[in-house]
């Protein structure tokens, strides 16, 4: 008979709810694929190592790069999103089991005749005392818990792979400035040779004007060589220092930290590349992963939503003691007449709320719709960061090829134009010319180098920079919920 009674309940309840009219049929955005827009599913994945700036065996910079990830804000920041991003998911979890509260009060106060009690209370001073425990339990039987715990959980992974994301941006920043730091370098010593160059070429014009063998129009102009060149030196000095500034103030150290660091442009890293953009990179980028994450939680929000539909049916458990008197002792408080217990179910039906769960479920289908664009997007920019990467390292080969035999033409150019001027055979503007052109095809041969190294910084980066989705704790958490 109860079991009749229960069922006819259920029955009514469902009845009695609030309609969806095919509001979760409505047409829902797609998710892309790697492959749909460019990916090779057959490419190589030979993919960075977590520690990929290790690959260029510069000890300096690791020493940098550790310091930075043990004390970086932007590291910290996203380190206390995801904990509370973790809290909230805890948060979400603990609604699926029961409350217990104990409550214990107790009131002296004259009982009005005409209102709190009949005889004997009323109208004299007396005393109440209750001592109580309680559990509350909802059932969780349309999912609605869970679905908004798996939701917590996505964002929480998500998180975890923001925080992963951080960490690849952080240090292939670093490695950049840390090459350009090393690109200023060189371009000073550059700029230091070509003051010895300079000043050795006007000790030959000064040699050749006293024996009236070059005009002093040759002398003055290779004088005025000197201060320009000294004045080049000074400028990168001032950038230098400002690049350490900026280097300290990325790894959350001292502004003066880095004031001695050299490095230096000789670092070869030992990795090899994919000759083309693999489809596996969506495990290999965080913000890839994050953006997917955030798609299953929103996925979740919309059956949260959906639950708002169906009846919401709890259970409440109380025992306890309650004494009301004149007088009441320990004596009286706790005897077997004193005891008070009950059960009490509700059912609580969406029959008419003017839309609001109707709103709520558009409002989360709209989030999905939304996630989903979101993580379209960020799918095209990695396939199109990773395929850029590669273009700019294929064309960088002919570039320095073709520049290493430029700077080869442009030093024999000098030497010979130098020799013949020595010689008188040539003036000093051809001196000039071919001087200038072998220092501006050195810096090129240092740009192309800089390049070179800030490329593969920024491939590494593109293909994740080590990360692996499937070793974070969160993935394992949704999969045992």
């Amino acid at each position: 008979m109860k079991a009749i009674v229960l069922c006819s309940i259920l029955a009514l309840s469902l009845a009695g709810c609030a309609g969806m009219d095919g509001l979760d049929k409505a047409p829902r955005a797609t998710l892309n694929t790697p492959t749909a827009i460019g990916a090779k599913e057959s490419a190589p994945s030979q993919w960075p190592s977590d520690r990929w700036w290790e690959s260029y065996q510069d000890p300096a910079l690791n020493r940098l790069i550790e310091r930075a990830l043990a004390q970086s804000p932007d590291l910290r920041i996203a380190g206390a999103r995801l904990a509370r991003a973790a809290a909230l998911a805890e948060q979400a979890g603990a609604q699926r089991w029961p409350t217990m509260d104990m409550d214990a009060s107790g009131v002296r106060k004259r009982y009005a005749q005409q209102y709190d009690a009949d005889a004997p209370l009323a109208g004299h001073h007396g005393t109440t005392l209750t001592l109580g425990a309680e559990i509350q339990y909802t059932f969780d039987f349309w999912g609605g818990q869970r679905a908004a715990l798996k939701s917590a959980l996505g964002e929480t992974a998500a998180r975890s792979a923001e925080v992963q994301a951080a960490r690849v941006l952080l240090t292939s920043r670093l490695a950049n400035a840390w090459f350009e730091l090393a690109q200023l370098i060189a371009l000073r010593d550059l700029a230091q040779e070509a003051l010895t160059i300079r000043s050795h070429t006007l000790r030959i014009v000064e040699r050749r004007t006293q024996a009236g063998l070059a005009t002093e129009v040759d002398r003055k102009q290779a004088q005025g060589d000197l201060p320009a060149t000294e004045r080049e030196i000074f400028s990168l000095d001032e950038q230098i220092a400002l690049q350490r500034h900026a280097l300290a103030a990325l790894a959350g150290l001292p502004v003066d930290a880095l004031s001695d660091a050299m490095p230096s442009l000789s670092a070869v890293p030992d990795s090899e590349f994919p000759a083309a953009v693999p489809a596996a990179l969506i495990g290999h980028r965080p913000d890839v992963v994050a953006a997917r994450w955030r798609v299953e939680a929103a996925a979740q929000e919309m059956e949260v939503a959906k639950a708002g539909f169906y009846p919401n049916i709890s259970l409440r458990a109380f025992a306890g003691f309650a004494r009301q008197g004149l007088s009441v002792g320990l004596s009286d408080w706790l005897t077997a007449g004193s005891r008070t217990y009950g059960v009490a179910p509700a059912i609580t039906l969406p029959i008419f709320d003017a839309g609001r769960l109707r709103a709520r479920f558009k409002g989360s289908a709209a989030e999905l719709d939304a996630a989903i664009e979101t993580y379209n997007q960020t799918l095209l920019a990695a396939v199109r960061d990773v395929a850029d990467q590669l273009v700019s390292l294929d064309g960088l080969v002919p570039q320095s090829n073709a520049q290493a035999q430029t700077l080869a033409a442009r030093q024999a150019a000098f030497a010979l134009a130098r020799r013949q001027y020595e010689a008188g055979l040539t003036d000093y503007l051809t001196v000039l010319n071919a001087q200038n052109a072998l220092l501006r095809e050195r810096q090129q041969q240092l740009a192309l180098k800089t390049r070179e190294l800030v490329l593969g910084v920024e491939l590494n980066r593109a293909l994740g920079g080590g990360f692996d989705a499937a070793s974070t704790t969160t993935n394992l958490a949704w999969k045992h919920q």
